[in-house]
């Protein structure tokens, strides 16, 4: 009963910190966020997206094309909250407070029977791993904002939890729900249910529920086969892949360049050579101190830069962990958690910008795992200190947490309020109260999709973006643009001149006149305006300018 009353503790401690303040913190919801909300919205509205697909199995966004499990799931708090940041980012810290509990019973299935008794308390590991994970600030960070990554990241912990319990149909049911939540897991979680068929492959016996679970499973990967035959499932890849066209012609030009003998220039420089060496060096660089510190190109809106994404304590005991981890590498469960330690940088590995704090993800659980398995055997040797070393181990954590807490709080949000593309809301609240004076209105393109958030925070009716609505919405360069909703206009900032200005040029080709209108640039303006407000980021500096056109 006590273990189970700590783990309900440790349980509401994650929810409380993944659920305090989140409609505001992170500082502003980025535009990834609004379009999984507003989809939501859409579908719970008219039963269509904001393309007017009925029911979409992905969904095409700005033509990136984002998984669909998130946003159907974000119905539920779009029906019950309305549709506002909280509910948008409700499925991920509910996800984030959920894994706390997957994580205990995931190491105690892996580890039966680790427990420590201390002052004549039996404590069990398992108990540990779930308050480890609840102050893990790579977790922590990734549950607040709505991100599918940290959804699929719970779904793979449960998984793997019933795989390793032998219940293959909910373990079945919920990997193959990842597969459609986040573009990483559709290499992470083949390659691991791999492993662990080789690993236990002594021990798998064919039955009625296992072909069910099998044929569950190779439905959902054949419609991730299906998407990436059609070229939708690889749009976002399409974007991020290590040979680009750039990197071809770069290819080229080093082997026209080398004044190696012939033919070593033709064996050096080609495609081939050029990915896997960019794979092998992407792959070592997120076991790098440069990648746990966060100190070289850091994604801000997936991370603190220059801070560490375990904590020091737990960075530690996992070097440890993972040699008793290769020291008992006969038994099977310690080759299961290499095996996920070993994949999960895979994924990522293969794209062209790391190092990405997200596509990594699943290295979370199986970090916190081998930590707390080092935790346990420096206990157990050192018995006799074993309440000092667990106090030691706990305390510090909860420390370095708080100091990271009280960066994320202050320091980081002030810092980076723009890459969260702050502003957007006090903008259009401006917007929405004056719109009535003015004949149009123009929206400067500048921070990304400004459409999106202007029909996100109007709660504006899905039918007036979709096809047929009063709208320009049009593809081009890999991408789908928006130019127009109702008198609202949305233009390329560098169209926005600061001389007297008359008329402005959409992208899709035409002119619009800007009499009476109002005029949203960035950090200028032309000079034939009258500055009515301004909106600045957090660190201080301007976001924008909102003017009034004669």
């Amino acid at each position: 009963m006590r273990k189970w009353l700590s783990l309900i503790l440790i349980t509401l401690l994650a929810g409380l910190l993944r659920f305090w303040n989140l409609g505001s913190m992170p500082p502003s919801a980025n535009w990834d966020e609004i379009s999984h909300g507003y989809n939501a919205y859409s579908l719970l509205q008219t039963g269509q997206d904001e393309w007017g697909k009925s029911f979409p199995l992905i969904f095409r966004a700005f033509g990136d094309y984002k998984l669909p499990l998130y946003i159907y799931l974000t119905i539920i708090p779009v029906f019950l909250f309305g549709l506002n940041v909280f509910a948008v980012r409700f499925v991920s810290a509910l996800a984030g407070t959920l894994a706390i509990p997957g994580i205990y019973f995931l190491y105690t299935t892996l580890f039966p029977h680790q427990t420590i008794t201390v002052r004549d308390r039996k404590i069990n590991f398992g108990l540990i791993a779930a308050f480890v994970l609840a102050v893990l600030p790579w977790h922590f960070f990734l549950s607040r904002p709505a991100l599918e990554a940290n959804l699929a990241l719970t779904l793979i912990i449960y998984g793997a939890y019933f795989l390793l319990k032998s219940r293959y149909l909910p373990a079945s049911i919920l990997l193959a729900l990842s597969l459609h939540t986040y573009n990483t897991e559709r290499i992470f979680v083949p390659l691991f249910l791999l492993a662990f068929v080789l690993i236990k492959r002594k021990e798998i016996k064919f039955s009625k529920t296992i072909i069910i679970s099998f044929l569950i499973f190779l439905f959902s990967a054949s419609l991730v086969g299906y998407q990436m035959l059609s070229g939708v499932g690889m749009a976002r890849y399409e974007k991020l892949k290590i040979l680009s066209p750039n990197t071809i012609f770069q290819i080229g030009e080093w082997r026209q360049n080398s004044h190696l003998p012939s033919p070593l220039p033709t064996l050096l420089y080609n495609r081939p050579v050029y990915f896997v060496k960019t794979v092998i060096a992407n792959y070592l660089g997120y076991f790098s101190p440069q990648f746990i510190f966060q100190q070289k190109g850091a994604q801000t809106q997936f991370a603190i830069p220059q801070q560490n994404l375990y904590t020091w304590p737990v960075l530690f005991l996992a070097l440890i962990g993972l040699y008793f981890c290769l020291k008992s590498f006969k038994n099977k469960n310690p080759q299961i958690l290499l095996a996920w330690l070993l994949l999960s940088p895979l994924a990522a590995s293969v794209t062209a910008d790391p190092p990405q704090a997200i596509r990594p993800n699943p290295l979370i659980p199986a970090v916190v795992c081998l930590s707390v398995l080092g935790l346990y055997y420096l206990t157990d040797r050192f018995n006799r200190y074993a309440g000092f070393i667990l106090s030691l181990y706990l305390g510090s954590a909860l420390v370095f947490f708080g100091f990271y807490l009280h960066i994320y709080n202050t320091t980081y949000a002030q810092a980076y309020s723009g890459s969260w593309q702050y502003g957007y809301q006090q903008m259009l609240q401006f917007v929405s109260d004056h719109q009535s004076q003015y004949s149009r209105i123009f929206i400067t393109k500048k921070y990304g999709e400004p459409h999106i958030f202007y029909a996100f925070f109007n709660k504006l009716n899905p039918k007036e973006i979709q096809p047929g609505g009063d709208n320009i919405r049009f593809y081009q360069s890999d991408w789908y643009w928006t130019d127009k909703i109702g008198k609202v206009y949305f233009v390329n900032d560098w169209d926005i001149p600061d001389t007297d200005v008359y008329q402005l040029k959409l992208e899709s080709g035409s002119l619009v006149s800007t009499a009476n209108s109002l005029l949203i640039s960035s950090d200028h303006a032309p000079r034939n305006v009258n500055k009515l407000e301004t909106i600045n980021f957090l660190n201080g500096q301007t976001a924008f300018i909102i003017s009034a056109m004669p």
